[in-house]
């Protein structure tokens, strides 16, 4: 059996053995604190950031929408200016054949005008003459 003196001192060793081991887990205490606080700023930085995106897609959706709303407004434009369009085409060639027409018919009665006068002239020459 071990005498007191022997027991004191491993009482003592032991105590400081345990001290020791107490400031380690209060340093790792300490640590982990220290950790725990840090992951908590960096989620609360995370959750501000995503916030912020949460309201920077819905401003771009709504923003898409109202483009998509604009390019719709424009295309229903677009297609009625492209139907009057197709009507002017068709209304040019119709006074485009008229106008080929009438430019056919003029060549025609003038033609037909100036053998009249050629005739008129050859009878008045030939009045005169008489």
């Amino acid at each position: 059996m071990p005498t007191l003196e022997e027991r004191v001192t491993r009482l003592e060793h032991d105590v400081a053995e345990q001290k020791r081991d107490i400031a380690e887990q209060k340093r790792d205490i300490a640590e982990q604190k220290r950790l725990r606080a840090g992951r908590d700023r960096d989620l609360a930085d995370i959750t501000e950031k995503l916030r912020g995106q949460d309201k920077l897609l819905k401003a771009l959706a709504k923003t898409q929408s109202e483009h998509t709303a604009t390019l719709d407004r424009h295309t229903a434009t677009l297609d009625r200016h492209t139907a009057t369009l197709d009507r002017h085409t068709a209304m040019h060639k119709e006074h485009a054949a008229a106008l080929a027409h009438l430019t056919l018919s003029t060549h025609t009665l003038k033609d037909g005008v100036e053998q009249i006068i050629g005739m008129l002239d050859t009878l008045i020459d030939r009045e005169g003459g008489r």
